[in-house]
């Protein structure tokens, strides 16, 4: 009788009377514990005058804001965090609270989470100046790259009007990195290719590289790779990652104490605990950044 009362939509109580309920509570209250930074807006942020995001921000003017990169990482990670606390749960302030079991959404909105939180460590972490300001050129390039990729695409078929305008944009944007980059003493970042278009000159740095460079770093945990491609895995619906009967951490073994059956809260939550350790971990390395600390 108790199961027929917990609604069509959901899979059970949080009640804690079994080790679902009880990952799943697990799981709600890592995102209640996040909630003050989760609700956080950074628009009225004040990066102050000499801080390291300001000196970022000065440098690359010209191209793109730094700080404006970082905080759409970080508005990124809040919104994916509460789209999967109203995706998995319902909350009733009345009466009692219930989960809901997902196959596939709940790996894509983590996977997110943890991709925006790495780049904000990874940006922000180096104590050395010169390798932030190399980093965060990066971040630079690759949304003047996808940003330019989109538009001359799009304009080119649908407004050509406004497309040449764009097209001399780009480049000058393009010029203000590899301008940068120069300074710097680095390569260029973009380069022309023999048919005309832009392509980049030096190798593109992938989430997979972010990432291996965090572990080099000793930054974040070795396995917070696997983590994050097995959430990919099933953000892809990959058999290999989702398929009934897999399990995490090792697909080709049958569940035991450690291995739970794919798609089980328990799984969900040992995701969910290694993205969540990153979430104020990325927000204290941005308040860092954006203040300017006196020498003592």
């Amino acid at each position: 009788m108790q199961d027929a009362q917990v609604p069509p939509d959901c899979a059970g109580r949080l009640d804690g009377a079994d080790a679902e309920s009880l990952a799943a509570e697990a799981i709600l209250a890592r995102l209640q514990g996040l909630s003050p930074l989760l609700g956080r807006d950074t628009d009225g942020d004040h990066i102050e005058p000499k801080s390291p995001l300001f000196l970022l921000d000065e440098r690359f003017a010209p191209s793109y804001s730094v700080s404006r990169i970082i905080r759409q990482s970080l508005s990124a990670v809040a919104d994916n965090a509460n789209a999967l606390r109203r995706l998995v749960f319902v909350e009733d302030p009345d009466g009692p609270d219930y989960y809901r079991q997902n196959t596939h959404a709940p790996y894509s909105l983590v996977r997110t989470i943890i991709e925006c939180a790495t780049t904000v460590l990874w940006a922000l972490l180096p104590e050395d100046g010169r390798e932030r300001s190399r980093r965060t050129l990066v971040l630079i390039a690759r949304e003047v790259f996808n940003a330019s990729s989109f538009w001359d695409a799009y304009l080119e078929e649908f407004r050509p009007g406004e497309h040449a305008p764009a097209v001399e944009y780009f480049d000058g944007l393009r010029q203000a990195v590899n301008d940068a980059a120069q300074s710097m003493g680095l390569p260029p970042v973009f380069s022309r290719k023999a048919s005309g278009s832009w392509g980049y000159a030096t190798k593109n740095r992938t989430q997979t590289a972010i990432l291996k460079d965090l572990r080099a770093d000793g930054d974040v945990p070795a396995e917070l790779i696997f983590v994050w491609q097995f959430c990919s895995g099933y953000s892809h619906g990959l058999e290999w990652a989702a398929s009934i009967g897999n399990s995490y951490p090792d697909p080709g073994r049958a569940p035991g104490p450690e291995q739970l059956p794919a798609g089980s809260m328990e799984q969900l939550r040992r995701i969910c605990d290694a993205a969540f350790d990153l979430v104020p971990r990325a927000w204290g390395a941005y308040d860092l950044s954006r203040r300017a600390w006196p020498l003592l």
